[in-house]
């Protein structure tokens, strides 16, 4: 299921786009949720990655959709931007918050099924995975794609993520049967590496988010094929 979210001032414009994103998803299959938001304000308070997709108007009172986006972009580099707007000649702006496209008011189904096609397309091979952590009575959720690389403590865990670290009582190999196996491998048995965070390979080490970690004999040619791989497919 998609994860989508409405960002517009004007309750005629919110009707019409879950209009033909209904209608998308009924002829074409799949699912989605839809959350709306009245003001660009009330989109980044407490903002989390947790959609796939945003349209974004850009004119609204309080917080417009331009400055929205820059907020976005500040914690998250993959949900899919798209501007939704009557003033065409602003939505050039979106390539300095990375935005998807734009689509321009009032909204033609056969042209917005187009652009609809090709952001679901960028989802699907951007996929976010979300990974809950439990510890005790306390759930912590996280992104995939924000982990660097998950420690073994004794009996713990340390998730080394971008924001902070996350010690959580299990095995590495309960961590590992959760993560996405093209993106995650391990460099030795006490640790598991996003592949994405790799910036260096000098002899047995692997330089990781900033961190020196030892690639074992054992794990060496596994680790960099893996790694071999995961390049290749971003290339």
């Amino acid at each position: 299921m998609y994860s989508i979210a409405i960002v517009d001032d004007d309750d005629n414009d919110i009707s019409a786009l879950k209009s033909v994103l209904e209608r998308y998803f009924k002829e074409n299959g799949g699912e989605c949720s839809i959350a709306v938001f009245h003001d660009g304000a009330d989109l980044i308070k407490d903002y989390c990655p947790r959609y796939d997709l945003v349209f974004l108007d850009i004119d609204m009172e309080r917080l417009n959709g331009m400055a929205a986006a820059q907020h976005i972009r500040k914690t998250d580099e993959f949900t899919a931007i798209i501007f939704v707007t009557r003033m065409a000649k602003y939505a050039i702006k979106g390539y300095s918050v990375s935005a998807l496209d734009f689509i321009v008011k009032p909204l033609e189904y056969f042209s917005f099924a187009l652009k609809l096609r090709r952001a679901l397309a960028y989802v699907d091979s951007n996929h976010r995975k979300t990974v809950c952590l439990k510890e005790g009575n306390s759930v912590s959720y996280i992104d995939e794609s924000d982990i660097m690389y998950i420690e073994t403590l004794k009996h713990y865990l340390v998730y080394h993520t971008k924001q902070r670290n996350l010690k959580i009582f299990a095995s590495l190999k309960s961590a590992l049967d959760t993560l996405s196996p093209e993106k995650f491998c391990m460099c030795n048995r006490c640790y598991i590496v996003n592949l994405r965070y790799v910036t260096e390979i000098k002899d047995n080490i692997v330089v990781v988010g900033g961190d020196e970690l030892i690639i074992s004999r054992y794990r060496r040619k596994e680790f960099m094929e893996a790694l071999a791989r995961f390049w290749g497919k971003r290339g």
